[in-house]
């Protein structure tokens, strides 16, 4: 697995910006980050749009019935480096579990949907 250096990631790096906020899926269960710290009803407004419009799915648990306190846990603030994908690798960039000293670590909002 080929990665280049750590880079820092605009809204252009992201699936699409809602609300104001850059989101993007990832891994392969549905989860989804968005650039920033954000408050969960913000983030949880971001993903399930993103969900409706990006995935086609009614929301990001695509459930009509879930509702912001059947996931509040879910969404947590972290901090990753990014790194694009070398030319033998089949993803545009990865992210990689930092800390706020970390150089270069940026501030996420995840939701883990599994």
């Amino acid at each position: 697995m080929t990665t280049t250096s750590a880079f820092t990631p605009t809204a252009n790096d992201m699936e699409a910006t809602h609300y104001g906020i850059p989101v993007s899926t990832y891994g392969e269960d549905g989860n989804m980050l968005a650039l920033g710290h954000h408050t969960p009803r913000n983030a949880f407004a971001a993903f399930n749009k993103h969900a409706r419009t990006h995935l086609g799915f009614a929301n990001f648990a695509d459930d009509r019935h879930a509702h912001l306190d059947d996931w509040i846990d879910e969404i947590r603030h972290i901090w990753l480096t990014f790194h694009r994908g070398g030319p033998d690798t089949d993803w545009t960039w990865e992210g990689r579990p930092a800390t706020a000293d970390t150089p270069g670590a940026i501030a996420i909002t995840v939701l883990d949907v599994a």
